[in-house]
């Protein structure tokens, strides 16, 4: 994808919206890293939720296990599936908000009209979990766990669909807990949470490492592993990144800008960032960004020498994806340059560059609707099936 050669000024802050039904002092869901944070937030503030988890599903449903979403009395925080189906688990999920009671919603597809806007087939299973102030801490823990990049599971027993059990299976407790050790240590007695992980793993490896129900003899359990979301670290804050950075975090990516320039990494630019950061000469990237296996590095400075920068220090890390905006001709121009210097053609041939999809992008917005498209596939493992331009 290439640049545009105009001046770029960044626009005046957008005016805030009012979030009606949630306190004013609990931050929007952008400045969550996940839903586990999201949780530990509204329920500390005192505001009750419903989480939506599919549970199961089968044949060609919308979503998979796994998908999952939030109700409040503000209102739907996500989706799962949208539709008819997400019609009727929202409907379960009110009456769950409103009683205060768990509830199990099935959805059969295939016997919808029709009329009806899903034809897809297949059916999903919906878990509509009543939450309340006194979990607040076993999803905080949760969040600090990911955010740590430790590894743990949800085993949550739903033989009693009215009344869940879950629990919280960790390899080890957080190092450095948010809310003090003695809290950590109370979760971990009162049975909500324990430090055996080899415990759930014959059950994770059960359902392939991936969210699903089980079948314990008289009980059924849903297990989940506790996975963080992906990171995506746009490298320059110009047009291109702003449209990028919102498209990416409505489908799931952590948003994390930096630039040289502070006008450019400014938050109020980049309201649905997790952190903006400035860096000058984009100087010690990997470390003042954190960038680890779970980032997806996408290189979208103001020039060519803040890009080979950034690339060349991106290259170092563990970032699961990188890609970098340009023609062909500047990539073979930062390529002789980083070859020069040392850098092996295995690691440069990981790289993408011209960033995202091919699809003629030339707008911004086209351009950030390819390059989310290639992080999606990136995350997916399906990648290396699409076709590209050479």
């Amino acid at each position: 994808m290439r640049k545009g050669s105009k001046k770029e000024t960044p626009p005046d802050p957008a005016p805030e919206t009012p979030r009606g039904g949630v306190p004013e002092d609990v931050p929007s869901p952008a400045d969550e890293d996940c839903l586990e944070e999201r949780l530990a937030v509204l329920l500390a503030a005192g505001i009750p939720a419903v989480l939506l988890t599919i549970v199961s599903s089968r044949g060609s449903a919308p979503r998979h296990a796994g998908t999952r979403a939030l109700l409040t009395a503000a209102g739907l925080e996500g989706t799962v599936g949208g539709g008819a189906l997400e019609a009727r688990a929202v409907e379960a999920a009110r009456q769950s908000l409103e009683s205060g009671i768990s509830a199990r919603v099935a959805c059969d597809l295939t016997g919808l009209s029709p009329a009806s806007d899903m034809i897809c087939g297949g059916s999903m299973e919906v878990l509509c979990e009543a939450l309340g102030q006194e979990q607040a801490r076993l999803f905080a823990l949760a969040a600090q766990v990911l955010r740590e990049g430790g590894r743990g599971a949800w085993i949550v027993d739903v033989s009693r669909e009215s009344l869940p059990q879950r629990r919280l299976h960790l390899a080890a407790l957080p190092e450095t807990p948010a809310e003090g050790p003695e809290d950590w240590a109370a979760l971990a007695a009162s049975g909500a949470v324990r430090t055996d992980l080899e415990a759930a793993i014959p059950l994770l490896e059960e359902i392939k490492n991936k969210p699903g129900l089980i079948s314990l003899g008289e009980r059924s359990v849903y297990v989940e592993p506790l996975d963080a979301p992906p990171v995506l670290l746009l490298c320059g804050g110009g047009h291109v990144s702003l449209e990028v950075a919102a498209l990416a975090h409505a489908c799931g990516f952590v948003v994390d800008v930096v630039d040289d320039r502070p006008e450019f990494s400014d938050p109020a630019r980049f309201p649905m960032a997790r952190r903006c950061l400035t860096l000058p000469g984009f100087e010690n990237l990997v470390e003042a960004c954190g960038i680890g296996r779970r980032h997806y590095v996408a290189i979208v400075t103001r020039g060519h020498s803040f890009d080979r920068e950034a690339l060349a220090q991106a290259l170092t890390s563990h970032a699961a994806y990188i890609g970098m905006i340009g023609s062909k001709s500047k990539r073979e121009q930062v390529y002789a340059f980083l070859r020069a210097q040392g850098v092996p053609d295995a690691e440069l041939a990981a790289v993408r560059c011209p960033i995202g999809l091919s699809i003629g992008a030339e707008t911004p917005r086209q351009i950030a609707v390819s390059v989310v498209a290639e992080l999606l596939a990136a995350r997916a493992g399906t990648l290396q099936r699409l076709r590209f331009e050479d």
